[in-house]
C-alpha cells in the first residue's frame, strides 16, 4: 500500500494550480447541482444525489445531471418511468425510479444504490472521506497507463486497499480522499491525455 500512496502522491504533485482547484472543487460542485435540483423540485438533496449516483454508470458527467433533472421532474409531474430517456442501463434507471418513489433515508439509499462505485460516488458527494475506485483510480495507484478494458476486475479487497491509499495520501497533504482522487484524475487525464 506505501507504494500506492506514493504514485498517488506523485500524480498530485504534478497537477498544475488549476487542476488543484478544480479537483478540490469537483465533488462540493456536484453536491450544489443537485442542492438547486432539490430546492427546484421540493425532493430532499440525498434522494436527488442518490438519483444521481444510480444513472451514472457509462454515463458522462453533464448528460447524468440532464438525466437526474428529467427523471426528477417526471416523477414529481406524474409521469412514468417509461416516458424518461437516459444514457445509462435500464437496471440504474429502475433504481434512480426506486429511490424517488420510496423516499428513503440515506442508508436505504445506499442499500438500494448497492454497488460498490456507485455507493461511493453517492458517499462522495455527500462529503464522506472516501473516494471512487474506477480504472483511472487503479491506474493512478499503480502508476500504469491503461484503457479501461486492460484494467483487471477491483474485488472488495482491492477496492479497500486502494481506498484506504487514497485516505492516506489525503491525510498527508490535508484534504478527503474524494478531492486526492478528484485531483489526481485530473491531472492524470493532462498528462495521458484521456
Amino acid at each position: 500500500m506505501t507504494q500506492f500512496v506514493r504514485n498517488i502522491l506523485r500524480v498530485y504533485r504534478k497537477a498544475t494550480e488549476q487542476e488543484l482547484r478544480e479537483g478540490k472543487a469537483w465533488y462540493e460542485t456536484a453536491l450544489d447541482e443537485c442542492d438547486i435540483m432539490s430546492r427546484r423540485y421540493g425532493v430532499p438533496v440525498h434522494i436527488v444525489v442518490g438519483v444521481v449516483a444510480a444513472l451514472s454508470p457509462s454515463n458522462r458527467w453533464e448528460r447524468n445531471l440532464k438525466d437526474a433533472e428529467s427523471m426528477i421532474n417526471a416523477y414529481v409531474s406524474g409521469q412514468y418511468m417509461d416516458e424518461v430517456s437516459v444514457a445509462t442501463y435500464g437496471a440504474m434507471k429502475a433504481k434512480a425510479w426506486d429511490i424517488l418513489s420510496r423516499s428513503p433515508d440515506e442508508d436505504e439509499v445506499v442499500s438500494i444504490l448497492n454497488g460498490p462505485k456507485i455507493v461511493d460516488f453517492y458517499r462522495c458527494i455527500m462529503g464522506e472521506d472516501t473516494c471512487v475506485i474506477d480504472g483511472h483510480a487503479w491506474c493512478i495507484a499503480h502508476n500504469e497507463r491503461r484503457s479501461m478494458q486492460e484494467v483487471p476486475s477491483i474485488g472488495k479487497a482491492a477496492r479497500k486497499e486502494l481506498q484506504d491509499a487514497y485516505v492516506r495520501a489525503g491525510k498527508r497533504v490535508g484534504i478527503p480522499a474524494y478531492e486526492v482522487q478528484a485531483i489526481t484524475w485530473v491531472a492524470w487525464r493532462r498528462m495521458h491525455n484521456v
